[in-house]
C-alpha cells in the first residue's frame, strides 16, 4: 500500500503509478485494487478482453451492500489461491 498513489495503468512492465508528481513502475506479478465504493466493471471488461484473469470481491463485486467481513474473507481466499 502506498499512500497517495494514483494508479495510471497496468501493462507487461507492471503497475504504473504516480506519487507526489513522480512516475514509478512497480514490477509486480499480481495486483489487487481496493478503492472506492462503486462497482467498477469497466476495468474488469478491459482486462478480461486481454485474457487477464479477474476476480471481483467486496464492493467491486457488489457495492449496494458493503460488508467488510465478506470483503476481507473474499480477499483472503483470493490471496491464498494466488
Amino acid at each position: 500500500m502506498i499512500k497517495g498513489a494514483q494508479n495510471d495503468k497496468i501493462d507487461d512492465n507492471g503497475l504504473h503509478i504516480t506519487v507526489d508528481g513522480e512516475s514509478k513502475v512497480l514490477a509486480v506479478d499480481n495486483i489487487i485494487v481496493c478503492a472506492g465504493q462503486n462497482s467498477q466493471r469497466e476495468l474488469q471488461a478491459s482486462l478480461e478482453g486481454n485474457n487477464v484473469k479477474v476476480t471481483l470481491i467486496g464492493g467491486a463485486d457488489f457495492a449496494a451492500e458493503l460488508d467488510a467481513k465478506r470483503a476481507i474473507k473474499q480477499g483472503t481466499m483470493v490471496a491464498a489461491a494466488i
